[in-house]
């Protein structure tokens, strides 16, 4: 059990006032009228009201002796974390040459008489470049892996009356025909320009064709989806162009070609309505209409005079602008400018391993506060010195700081779209997704209740909650799972060897309900190198960290439910409608399993509990039948049905394909 809350003295003012009252016969006894209205009385009371005052304070102190020793053991109130979102630039018209759009380049949201404007910095370079075709291929889902592609000859589209038959004939669900690009356009916004024969992809609903854009992105992950945008052509049945939004890609040699590879593939869909003809090009030209590269909520400040040294122990300077944000010890440092030269000087955490001649200086980031060595006198009468101290009068600077950060910073979608500097060519700048991750800066209250975390775990990653904990501190990360090597020599899937740690984190994303895509729960690399990057200095010696995405099992459910007779139609779709949201919610990475945590890593599935979770659903008389099945991800194959014990490997994770539930009225067919 906890250990109980001590009270110094739970004396109240009205206790205090009686206590003094029963004294008055014992010291007093002439003293006979204890009315309110009495003098004497009124003093007691003031007197308890003071002394009322000085027992609360007194019941701080165990309070600040807490706050006293979380400073002992370098417990620090966390400065704010930034909000992080995907910032895209649209050009005015497609370039011939590369764009370069600098790192730092602010966007802001729109400025209102009662709300400042929000600023966004981009992390680094975003380069747009021109594509250049190498080829183009069709391959039919029939082929086997080994049989040459059908390769497009696209010189044949400049003369007049050609054209490029896009799929095999007649076209089958996995079909795909693909674009060879020479360059890496990662994160670039491509538009393809069509010219298609009028209807003629024959067959297919044009708002929803049976179409999936795609880029490789390597072994681990294959083909990724990209972001449709805009499709122009109905899905090939009219000339128009295609937009496209595309993710991390690498090359990748495909029929002796080393390339970076975009398709498009027919979906499943094709089998029920889909292209009785395949589609055909006239003519197919690509340009490079805009990129996207991440961003945070931060303002950069660059070369800050503090002042000048006063050649004393212990100097303290504070910058401008505070709080600040995480700073890269290569570019954000404490310069010292004396006799016509620069010298760069390093953070530290504290001064207890400093030597007298170390260049190092504390930075507060919550206050911004800069301290400098200081000094402490020794019983033989000399002065201990931590680390060195500028000459008199030198200039010191701060090379460069970002501040900004809090849930201010979590702003939806569409609202930053003020450019703070024209860029040439960059017509206008958008989030396409919602920024999230930010986080005001810890308090108090939140700091004590982490002490015993952060007596655990320190600056160390040993056992595997560590690891688990310190991962979820990189913006973007939702969970994390430690995957150490199998127990008691039991072989584990993917298991890392004796000596290694494999550490499976899932991306964050807002799109946490319903059917959640492959691509929202995609770990990137840039996330995995921050998560790498936190853990590698934490680990112990010897150890081998790996970062991995998740191991994605998609469920299918299939069930039949029986409900009372008489019961209305309307509420036969209603119960169908909260069966599946039920099912969905339950087979949730994010928010489901029993816990509403999210599906647990490594966690079995059963039908029985599938069947407690429909049987809830109010006006389901009983669930007649439950069938599960499982499909790989990115597979066009049907899923595969499993018997009433899904068992999921260590470390892979559940989460929901199509779920289909009917509900019937009891004693009729179904």
């Amino acid at each position: 059990m906890a250990l109980p809350d001590i009270n110094l003295d739970d004396r109240k003012f009205q206790d205090i006032v009686d206590q003094a009252k029963r004294m008055i016969p014992q010291f007093t006894p002439e003293w006979t009228d204890h009315n309110v209205s009495d003098p004497g009385v009124a003093l007691i009371e003031l007197f308890a009201w003071m002394t009322d005052l000085l027992l609360y304070r007194v019941n701080q102190v165990p309070d600040k002796m807490y706050t006293k020793f979380l400073e002992l053991m370098g417990v620090t109130l966390e400065p704010p974390r930034a909000a992080i979102a995907p910032m895209t630039f649209y050009l005015s018209k497609a370039q011939g040459t590369d764009l370069l759009i600098a790192e730092g380049t602010e966007v802001a949201t729109v400025r209102t008489e009662t709300s400042q404007a929000i600023t966004f910095s981009t992390e680094k370079l975003l380069t747009i470049r021109p594509p250049t075709l190498l080829g183009a291929f069709t391959r039919g889902a029939a082929q086997s892996r080994d049989a040459p592609w059908l390769r497009h000859d696209l010189k044949r589209l400049e003369l007049p009356g050609q054209r490029l038959t896009l799929f095999t004939t007649p076209p089958q669900s996995g079909d795909a025909f693909y674009l060879a690009l020479e360059k890496d356009h990662s994160f670039h916004v491509l538009a393809l320009l069509l010219t298609c024969e009028v209807a003629g992809g024959a067959g297919v609903d044009p708002t929803n064709p049976p179409l999936r854009w795609e880029v490789w992105q390597g072994v681990t992950t294959q083909w990724v989806g990209c972001d449709l945008e805009y499709d122009g052509t109905g899905g090939f049945n009219q000339s128009g162009e295609v937009i496209l939004h595309l993710p991390q890609m690498q090359s990748r040699a495909f029929q002796n070609l080393e390339a970076y590879w975009l398709r498009v593939r027919l979906t499943e869909a094709q089998a029920q309505m889909g292209y009785r003809v395949s589609p055909e090009l006239e003519k197919l030209t690509i340009e490079s209409r805009g990129g996207t590269v991440g961003a945070r909520h931060a303002i950069t400040v660059q070369n800050e005079l503090l002042g000048l040294s006063e050649a004393t122990p212990g100097q303290r300077f504070k910058l401008l602008n505070a709080p600040l944000l995480s700073r890269d010890p290569e570019r954000d440092f404490l310069t010292v400018e004396a006799g016509g030269a620069s010298e760069p000087w390093r953070e530290v955490s504290d001064f207890a391993d400093s030597g007298r001649d170390d260049k190092h200086y504390t930075l507060d980031a919550l206050e911004g506060t800069i301290t400098l060595a200081p000094t402490l006198p020794q019983p033989d009468g000399n002065v201990y010195t931590f680390g060195a101290i500028p000459a008199k009068g030198a200039h010191l600077r701060f090379s460069r700081y970002q501040f900004g950060g809090g849930v201010i910073g979590n702003v939806p979608r569409g609202a930053l779209s003020v450019l703070k500097s024209s860029i040439p060519f960059v017509a206008r700048v958008i989030n396409r997704s919602e920024a999230i991750g930010g986080r005001d800066a810890q308090n108090l209250d939140d700091a004590k209740l982490r002490a015993p975390q952060h007596l655990r775990t320190r600056t160390r990653a040993v056992a595997a909650d560590d690891y688990e904990t310190m991962a979820t501190r990189v913006p973007g990360v939702a969970r994390a799972y430690c995957f150490a090597p199998g127990n008691a020599g039991l072989p584990v899937p993917n298991a890392p060897k004796p000596g290694a740690v494999a550490l499976i984190v899932l991306p964050s994303t807002d799109k946490t309900s319903g059917r959640v895509p492959l691509e929202a729960m995609t770990l990137s690399a840039e996330t995995r190198a921050e998560v790498f990057e936190l853990l590698k200095s934490r680990i112990l010696v010897g150890t081998s960290l790996e970062v991995r995405g998740p191991q994605l099992i998609f469920v299918s459910v299939e069930a039949k439910l029986r409900v009372p007779v008489g019961t209305d139609p309307e509420v036969l779709v209603a119960i169908e409608a909260k069966a599946e949201a039920a099912l969905y919610k339950f087979l949730n990475p994010y928010n489901g399993g029993p816990r509403g945590l999210g599906y647990p890593f490594g966690r079995d599935l059963h039908q029985p509990e599938l069947v407690a979770i429909l049987q809830r659903i109010e006006g389901v008389e009983y669930v007649e039948e439950v069938r599960v099945g499982v499909s790989d991800p990115g597979s066009n194959q049907p899923p595969r049905p499993v018997p009433s014990h899904l068992e999921v490997a260590p470390g892979a994770l559940l989460a929901s394909e199509t779920h289909r539930v009917r509900a019937v009225i009891r004693g009729e067919a179904g």
